[in-house]
């Protein structure tokens, strides 16, 4: 019951703004100009109206209120780009409305092009790709394909540009994940390296943590139920079709996987009357079957959603936050199994 990952999600992204630029007379020089390169372009070839090089870097978000941070990020590694193309033309693409504050802000910083959502698919409206790009966007949840040119608001007030480099936090909190010992012994080093995996990744989604101790099977263990303050839409999907203010986590630190029992233990802790309807479960070793259909039981019968991210699951979001790829389309591509695969 394996997710799509996000690399193989941005991939098709990748590939697909690939197909409309080519479409759009540019030249694919990128396997030929990146082979010397060790940070690879996501695009290299020749503007057909100017000729002069191009170096594109596309960026895939799901959200109309796509993070600052990550902006900032893939301006950052387009700029990296002109120490080999030193003479090139900086291309971003961007799968989000921005305002026009961002717009002037990337090419103050020496972004030359900027196409968001609604320039991507007017070019791609000029080719055989369109039909199979709007498809994907649909499919993998981009927001404002119905809303294009209403640049989101939040947005609008943050227009900070503050190049840096890549960020290796999340590789750094993926590997005391993996260096936490299974079962008993670890419990607690992973809630606590899980914990801080959470608020790294999603903590500008959440206001308070607030700790609730219990036993489970002979494990000590802790859950953390959080208040949803969204802002990205995933988050603010997720509070609105479940009717939930809050969310619970509950770290697993299993030598297996977990199966059905535990997905009924944690379903007593998730109340719809008190907005308390969502629960990702942080398993090491991911779930049986038998836990999934428990899962889908439980949001069959009682409206209470159970999410399960295995600690590989968790690596993945973590390694590309580093990367400026979004965690909630991990996410995204987990609620969808679960909703689609959900049987009467």
């Amino acid at each position: 019951m394996e997710p799509h990952s996000i690399a193989q999600i941005a991939a098709r992204f990748y590939s697909l703004c690939s197909a409309v630029l080519k479409e759009r007379g540019y030249s694919d020089d990128t396997e030929t100009e990146n082979w010397r390169n060790p940070d690879p372009a996501d695009f290299v070839g020749t503007n057909p109206l100017t000729k002069q090089k191009v170096v594109a870097e596309f960026k895939l978000t799901l959200s109309s209120h796509v993070r600052p941070t990550y902006i900032n990020q893939a301006i950052s590694a387009l700029l990296g780009r002109k120490a080999w193309f030193k003479d090139a033309q900086l291309l971003l693409i961007i799968s989000t409305s921005l305002p026009a504050v961002w717009m002037n802000t990337a090419n103050a910083a020496g972004i030359d092009i900027v196409w968001d959502l609604a320039k991507l698919l007017s070019e791609a409206s000029q080719t055989k790709v369109f039909p199979e790009l709007h498809s994907f966007l649909t499919d993998v949840g981009v927001a404002d394909l119905g809303t294009l040119g209403e640049a989101p608001n939040a947005m609008a007030q943050t227009s900070v540009l503050i190049p840096s480099p890549p960020s290796k936090k999340g590789a750094q909190l993926c590997t005391e994940i993996q260096n936490v010992p299974d079962g008993r012994p670890g419990w607690r080093g992973f809630e606590d390296v899980c914990v801080n995996a959470i608020k790294h990744l999603f903590g500008d989604q959440f206001g308070g943590w607030q700790e609730q101790s219990q036993s489970d099977e002979g494990f000590h263990r802790r859950d953390f139920l959080v208040r949803l303050r969204p802002q990205h839409d995933f988050w603010i999907s997720l509070a609105h079709d479940f009717r939930s203010r809050y969310v619970v986590f509950e770290f697993k630190n299993y030598d297996d996987p977990i199966g059905q029992n535990q997905i009924y233990s944690t379903e007593k802790y998730l109340f719809t009357t008190a907005l308390r309807a969502v629960c990702f479960i942080i398993a090491r070793k991911g779930a049986s079957n038998e836990a999934y259909r428990a899962a889908s039981g439980a949001l069959r019968e009682a409206g209470k959603l159970i999410l399960i991210i295995s600690a590989n699951d968790l690596c993945e979001m973590l390694e590309g936050s580093d990367r400026g790829e979004e965690p909630e389309i991990l996410l995204y591509s987990l609620l969808d199994q679960v909703l689609t695969k959900m049987l009467r």
